[in-house]
């Protein structure tokens, strides 16, 4: 959506500064022409960006505006991100009340006929997270596993299989993977000597150790669990 777009203009330019079309266009994988409508939009709506000519040149906003993005506090720009890729916090958390602030700085930023479209959407959209049938549990464990995946450090948790034996074991979280709402902690178990897959909901206790550790060069998030997805499925034909 146009919308959209438009507020992840005016977030760029304000947390990176002077911009290329082309490099805005990279960004939202859109042509240099969409670019320079959305700039003529923000511009006729009171937004003061200017064009730069020259080979350093771009756009930018003018000296000492600022749309308050810039008040964006860690934790609320982290859980706005969450928020962009489709992880939505549990009702009433610390992480739900900061994305609620997030949004709303970002909604005080946007030219006075946009705020109106995101009271329309507030009215008529509507997302329900749970399932009809089945109990969606959030993991109690959620927090502190989030915190130990920004922070790199390794955590000591008692880990239930499926057959009910519970085990102790030290993890160096690498990343965390959300899959039709369950979640998946991803990390380098120091007790099998290897990377495995631990089903959140099946972790019982959790706590954060002080020693930190490094993710190796090679390991990607993504790559990972698409190849433990192939293997899984290969598995069972």
């Amino acid at each position: 959506m146009r919308i959209h777009r438009l507020i992840a203009v005016l977030t760029l330019l304000e947390s990176r500064g002077r911009m290329k079309a082309h490099e805005l266009a990279a960004a939202f994988e859109t042509s240099i022409r969409t670019v320079h409508r959305d700039i003529a939009i923000l511009c006729e709506s009171g937004i003061p960006i200017v064009s730069v000519a020259g080979p350093n040149g771009g756009f930018e906003l003018i000296s000492g505006y600022t749309g308050q993005l810039h008040h964006l506090a860690h934790d609320e720009a982290v859980n706005l991100f969450f928020s962009g890729i489709g992880i939505h916090p549990q009702q009433h958390t610390e992480a739900h009340w900061s994305l609620m602030r997030a949004l709303t700085k970002l909604e005080c930023s946007l030219p006075e006929q946009y705020r109106s479209d995101i009271s329309l959407v507030r009215e008529r959209f509507y997302f329900d997270p749970t399932n009809w049938w089945d109990d969606l549990t959030v993991p109690k464990c959620l927090s502190i596993l989030r915190q130990s995946v920004l922070q790199s450090k390794k955590i000591n948790l008692t880990y239930r299989k499926v057959s009910g034996k519970a085990s102790i074991r030290v993890v160096r979280p690498y990343g965390m993977v959300v899959k039709v709402m369950t979640w998946y902690l991803v990390g380098y178990c120091e007790k099998r000597h290897e990377i495995r897959t631990f089903k959140c909901d099946r972790i019982c206790d959790v706590a954060m150790l002080d020693e930190c550790f490094d993710i190796p060069a090679d390991f990607t998030l993504a790559d990972y669990w698409k190849a433990s997805g192939t293997a899984l499925m290969e598995r069972i034909r």
